[in-house]
């Protein structure tokens, strides 16, 4: 079912520092994506703002979602044994 789709996504970290690393991460991977979407990202103290728009298949739009938010779970747990 095709269907103009948009999503917005707000994180929380408890510093501006991992939210912006966060962030600077995920730019390599949001530049390919299927035609038809797309990925905005913005960094707001210490909220990521993640915004995805889509006029595609839902469940591609909602695997793109998943596989993103996977790629944030798994930084944030790498900066947090660093740190």
């Amino acid at each position: 079912m095709k269907k103009n789709i948009e999503i917005d996504i707000s994180l929380k970290f408890r510093k501006k520092s991992t939210a912006a690393i966060i962030a600077k991460s995920l730019e390599p991977d949001n530049k390919d994506f299927p035609e038809g979407m797309t990925m905005s990202q913005s960094v707001k103290n210490n909220i990521l703002e993640i915004n995805f728009k889509s006029n595609n298949v839902m469940e591609t739009l909602l695997n793109t979602v998943d596989e993103v938010l996977s790629m944030i779970d798994m930084t944030s747990k790498t900066l947090e044994k660093v740190e």
